[in-house]
């Protein structure tokens, strides 16, 4: 541990338990006041990088939800081909049969 460490170290051992918060608070007023453009880019790429983030989430959901659509889809073509699987037999078979008679 060098000694930049271990000052910070003391410090944060020594600073009142919600004195980070008004530090980040106090810190965060100065940049806003003293670099204004820098402060309106940190935040605008934060709220980019919060947006990025959310379209991310929506798009997983909507890939799972079009995942299911189409397992759905392809068991409802299963059912409809093995419908008109059976109704064929059967017109099939009944025309033999008539065929016989």
């Amino acid at each position: 541990m060098n000694t930049t460490d271990q000052i910070s170290t003391k410090i944060r051992a020594a600073a009142p338990p919600g004195s980070r918060r008004r530090g980040r608070e106090l810190a965060r007023r100065a940049l806003w006041r003293l670099a204004p453009a820098y402060a309106r880019r940190r935040s605008r790429r934060l709220g980019t990088a919060a947006a990025v983030e959310r379209l991310e989430a929506d798009l997983e959901r909507l890939r799972e939800r079009h995942t299911e659509q189409i397992e759905r889809l392809e068991d409802l073509v299963r059912e409809l081909v093995l419908t008109a699987e059976t109704l064929l037999r059967r017109g099939i078979a009944r025309d033999e049969r008539r065929d016989e008679a």
